[in-house]
């Protein structure tokens, strides 16, 4: 037997699984772009081109009618949520109808994308495609946000005029942030996979995308950088290495909390939490002056209130009605459980543990696989930590399919041998 005749013979993409790359990527594109012209004062495009993405997804899943084996147990908690969000719907008569369609609407999207990720873009074809976008996300989206800082559009929050905050591609700074580091992430995944070497091109796109990280002023994505920086350094390396990463890390994260003016508001909490009481009638509301009290505040009185109907809930869209602050929860466990009870909650945590599923496909084994499975469990674990205390992720369409993108690229093999759907 000759050489040749042992060797593994490569998996060569079949047709159609290019072409499914293409219907997974471009209209996702198209509703990102979408997004941008809307910024600039174009009326409901967003809307439009994720029904028209649902769409171009389903037709995509039924040409095949294949489901990847990857995907069935998230699948399996999308249709739970979207059942429990029926009927928290139905047992609550003043639950506006509109907001339960728009949440089974976004259900079955990301159920589809999921699906249509894990089976066409898990290619060498697939990961070029995805780092192309990825680096067109971050050069648009920097431009994006010094325009808005150069010409005072930024997004300002209440009481903090003084401060512009940039938001890029999308309409919150903290959306924008998080999705530009998931950007980042992946074209450093992207070139570890595609065994290419660092470039002064890939320097400095990557810097490129961290100064527009920190046009953001979103502490979350700053701390979530952190935390894959420290994951980086920390579990790579020598039992010394680790240690001295470690200190440093906490000491660099020390200093610029204490230093930084994005975090001076946070000084007032321990007077906020001397005088802090859950009786409303008690509780001085004039010691709730920053981002991180107004949380503590909401998530206390909207347990209480989701207390009163714990099985079923109030129904998709009404956590935001019901704060006293007409502000989403920001906690997303605390939003599932307030408006779809403990059902809601039992397939959210169904769909979560779908989600650590796809986290499982990444490989470990070599150095350029251990990078990887580095970077995109590092990220998982601060994008949880982001959804558990600072920000809702439920109807983030894009942060959510470019996180997906991310487990997409990192769960291809390093040898590009991929089997999809066979």
């Amino acid at each position: 037997m000759g050489v040749n005749d042992q060797q593994t013979p490569v998996f060569r993409p079949k047709p159609f699984q290019s072409n499914g790359a293409s219907l997974v990527l471009i209209p996702l594109v198209i509703r990102w772009l979408a997004g941008i012209f809307e910024n600039f004062g174009v009326p409901a495009l967003s809307e439009l081109t994720a029904v028209a993405m649902l769409c171009i997804l389903l037709l995509t899943m039924l040409m095949r009618m294949r489901i990847s084996a990857d995907v069935k147990l998230f699948c399996a908690g999308i249709i739970a949520w979207a059942v429990s969000g029926t009927l928290a719907s139905v047992a609550n008569a003043d639950a506006d109808p509109r907001t339960t369609v728009a949440l089974l609407t976004l259900l079955v999207l990301y159920g589809l994308f999921v699906n249509g990720a894990f089976s066409y873009l898990r290619t060498r074809t697939g990961i070029i495609m995805i780092s192309l976008f990825a680096t067109g996300f971050v050069l648009i989206g920097s431009s994006l946000s010094v325009f808005q800082i150069l010409t005072n559009t930024g997004f300002v929050e209440a009481g903090k005029s003084q401060i512009q905050r940039a938001y890029g591609s999308d309409v919150h700074p903290v959306s924008f942030a998080i999705q530009i580091l998931a950007s980042m992430i992946i074209i450093e995944m992207s070139r570890l996979k595609l065994g290419r070497r660092i470039t002064i091109s890939h320097i400095a796109l990557l810097a490129i995308g961290a100064g527009a990280l920190y046009l953001t002023y979103a502490r979350t994505a700053w701390l979530m950088a952190l935390i894959v920086l420290a994951a980086g350094f920390i579990l790579r390396g020598s039992t010394s290495r680790r240690i001295l990463a470690t200190i440093f890390a906490l000491t660099f994260g020390l200093v610029f909390l204490l230093n930084s003016d994005r975090f001076s508001d946070l000084s007032s909490l321990s007077v906020f939490w001397q005088n802090f009481s859950i009786d409303e009638t008690v509780f001085d509301w004039r010691y709730v002056d920053n981002s991180v009290s107004w949380r503590i505040v909401n998530w206390s009185y909207g347990l209480q209130q989701a207390l009163e109907q714990p099985w079923l809930g109030f129904g998709p869209g009404q956590s935001a009605q019901s704060s006293y602050f007409n502000l989403e929860m920001h906690n997303i466990f605390l939003e599932v459980f307030f408006e779809g009870g403990i059902f809601g909650l039992s397939a959210f945590l169904l769909t979560l543990a779908g989600l650590v599923g796809l986290h499982r496909c990444i490989p470990f084994g070599s150095q350029v696989e251990n990078k990887v499975a580095v970077l995109a469990h590092s990220f998982g674990f601060s994008l949880l930590l982001a959804v558990t205390f600072s920000t809702s992720f439920v109807d983030q369409l894009m942060s959510f399919t470019i996180y997906i993108l991310l487990l997409s690229v990192a769960s291809t093999r390093a040898d590009m041998q991929i089997r999809i759907n066979e």
